[in-house]
This record gives structure tokens, C-alpha cells and sequence, in this order.
């Protein structure tokens, strides 16, 4: 059994509003810097999200995002945007005397990647991006909207999902103002309340994660601090549209256009589906991209395996200098 990578340091970085964003380095302090962005919003930095790599090599960079994992406060959505992340990154970057990093990020990581490399492209090295996600009205809509794919190919959770939202008396067809009210009611809500909002919230994203697994449902029982954490923050981003303009990743193409990336992309992503990652190569010349035949959002094992693969040989490939 393979035991999960240890950093050989870690700590939390006062950043602005009060907030302390927790921040881990694994690897060879010497080794060329790659910095990993988790998902969400409203996740947290894994193992996972440095194992696969030449620790020998790489110098493996995580920070859990505001209000998120260990980061202080906890649940915090105050002074809580993406430009804030962009902030924090960059406060990071400087605190860890990095000059230029690699940046790897799958999900709203991948997004919260390339508005950051749009914002500062000369302390890019290269991006590697998994399961993309261009934060469009339209991705949304596919999601959240009866009008999207999403619901056509799960009808039954769907209901259970409209169901919900009917019990909450939610009934606008905007994901961004649905996530907005039920945000309000999640907090103001007693504790009962909270989990069984959360559990409803988590039930409709968490399930289209992957099509090779039966749905479940989780109970309110079931629902951690961290799961409320989760959606609580999740719901402040979508409810605010994530804090970007319309399309603004790919409006913004040409300020990354002479970055190196690869692009790594299950061809069944429910979630986000590929056409995110098919119009991001079509405007980045120097990306290479990897449609995986058979994953989903959820990488599967095999799928793991090949983007890993793919960012190794990306990392060798791409010349550097520490």
C-alpha cells in the first residue's frame, strides 16, 4: 500500500480581511515548483492532489482557499471573492520566494488556474488542467437550468432536486439567484435545517460526478460541518456568478495565449462537459490535450492514472528553471 505524501512544511499565511489561508509544500524544497489549486469552491487541498509526482523533482505547492479546509476562519464568505484567491496566490508566491511556478488545477481549480495566469502570466510556467471548467452562463444553465443537458440525462434526480426546491419554496429559474436564496436560508437555518439543506445541495452536484455509479442520497444525518461548509460557500460563488464576467476566461484568452498547457478532459463529464475544454485548446496554440474515452468529472482509476501520465510527461517536457 502506498502511504500519502507528508509536506515537510506547512503553515498559515496572514493574508488581507483577517483571513489565514493554511498552505502545505511537499517534495524537494529545491525542486521546480508546481502549485495546486483544489476544487470546489468550497473544497479543500488532498493528498491526492500531489501524489503521482517526482517528489524528488518538484517542489508540490497546496493551499486550501478562503474559508476552506484548514484555512481561518473557517466558513468564512466575507471578503471571500476570486479576486481575493488571485490576491492570496500571488501573497503565497511571494511568501515562498518563488520567482515562476507551474500551476495545476482540476474543476473550479482549473478555472481559478487560468483567471490567475491571466492576472499574472509572467510567474507561469505552464498550466495543467484537468476537467475543466469556464465558469459561461451556459455551463451553469447545463447544470442547474431545466433548459440544460444535465436534467434530460438524470430525470429522476432532477425531481428529487426540483422537489427540494419546491420544499424551500425556490422556484426562479436563475441558478445564480436559486443559489443566492438558498444561501440566505442555509444561514439563518438551526442546525436540523442546515444538514438537510446541505444534504439536498450535495445530492444533485455530488451525483453527476460520474455515470459508472449508482446515485445515492445522502440523509441528513450524514451531513458533516464540512459538507455545510461546503455548500455554503459554493452557494456564495454561484450566487454570484463566481465572481467573473460573462465568458471572461475566454475573453481573456489572449493575455495566456504563449503559455504552455496541457488539458486533460473526460470525454462523459456530466459536470462540466468537454466542449469546456475543447474551446480552451481551440484559443491556446501551445496546449496539448488528452480526451479520456471513458471518464467522467470523477476521474476514473484508469483516468487518473492517464492524467497523471500526461502531467509528468507535460512537467519533463516543458523547459524550466527553478
Amino acid at each position: 500500500m502506498t502511504s500519502s505524501p507528508q509536506s515537510y512544511q506547512s503553515g498559515h499565511l496572514s493574508v488581507k480581511n483577517g483571513h489565514k489561508i493554511f498552505y502545505a509544500q511537499f517534495g524537494n524544497p529545491q525542486g521546480v515548483p508546481v502549485l495546486s489549486l483544489h476544487g470546489g469552491p468550497g473544497s479543500q487541498s488532498k493528498p491526492k492532489h500531489v501524489a503521482g509526482f517526482d517528489l524528488e523533482k518538484y517542489r508540490l505547492i497546496t493551499f486550501d482557499q478562503r474559508g476552506c479546509g484548514q484555512s481561518l476562519p473557517f466558513g468564512e464568505i466575507n471578503n471571500n471573492t476570486t479576486n481575493d484567491l488571485i490576491a492570496d496566490i500571488e501573497s503565497l508566491r511571494e511568501h515562498l520566494g518563488i520567482q515562476k511556478w507551474f500551476v495545476k488545477g482540476g474543476s473550479w481549480g482549473s478555472a481559478l488556474a487560468l483567471v490567475y495566469a491571466q492576472a499574472h502570466p509572467t510567474v507561469i510556467n505552464g498550466l495543467l488542467l484537468s476537467s475543466i471548467f469556464l465558469v459561461r452562463s451556459i455551463d451553469n444553465r447545463w447544470v442547474f437550468s431545466d433548459e440544460g443537458g444535465a436534467a434530460y440525462l438524470f430525470p429522476d434526480l432532477w425531481e428529487k432536486f426540483q422537489a427540494f426546491l419546491l420544499e424551500h419554496r425556490l422556484t426562479d429559474k436563475d441558478p445564480a439567484k436559486v443559489a443566492s436564496q438558498l444561501l440566505a436560508k442555509l444561514i439563518s437555518a438551526d442546525e436540523q435545517t442546515a444538514r438537510e439543506m446541505a444534504a439536498g445541495v450535495n445530492n444533485w452536484e455530488s451525483n453527476l460526478m460520474s455515470a459508472q455509479q449508482a446515485t445515492t442520497y445522502a440523509s441528513a444525518e450524514e451531513i458533516t460541518a464540512e459538507h455545510i461548509n461546503y455548500a455554503k460557500i459554493y452557494l456564495h460563488y454561484q450566487s454570484n456568478n463566481f465572481f467573473l464576467k460573462e465568458n471572461q476566461i475566454i475573453k481573456d484568452i489572449e493575455k495566456i495565449k504563449s503559455l504552455p498547457a496541457v488539458l486533460v478532459h473526460g470525454r462523459y463529464d456530466l459536470l462540466c462537459p468537454l466542449d469546456q475544454m475543447w474551446q480552451l485548446k481551440k484559443r491556446l496554440p501551445k496546449a496539448k490535450s488528452v480526451i479520456l474515452p471513458t471518464s467522467n468529472h470523477a476521474l476514473t482509476a484508469d483516468g487518473q492514472v492517464a492524467c497523471q501520465m500526461a502531467f509528468n510527461w507535460f512537467l519533463s517536457e516543458t523547459n524550466t528553471t527553478v
